[in-house]
């Protein structure tokens, strides 16, 4: 069974753009926050965009279950979205 694409306008933007990622489970209330070598590490196991690597993620508290039943927030910090001053 093909899976649907994950509906995100960043679906294709790769993971090294990424300057952290929050997880939380809306089912057991687990959260935690996915900094820089979280994410390396990601890449090292061959996930490379963030469309992968959100059909990757799993709750770590919650049994294994069908993907179908993951209910899980997700948000990017992207590393460009981070404010930038310059001199004028």
């Amino acid at each position: 069974m093909k899976r649907p694409p994950v509906d995100h306008p960043d679906a294709m933007r790769l993971i090294i753009e990424l300057s952290s990622l929050y997880v939380a489970c809306d089912d057991c209330g687990h959260s935690r926050n996915l900094g820089v070598e979280s994410l390396r590490k990601a890449v090292d196991l061959g996930v490379h965009s963030y469309m992968q690597l959100c059909r990757k993620i799993r709750c770590s508290e919650c049994p294994k279950g069908l993907p179908a039943f993951r209910n899980l927030t997700i948000r990017p910090t992207w590393r460009c979205d981070e404010p930038r001053y310059s001199i004028a």
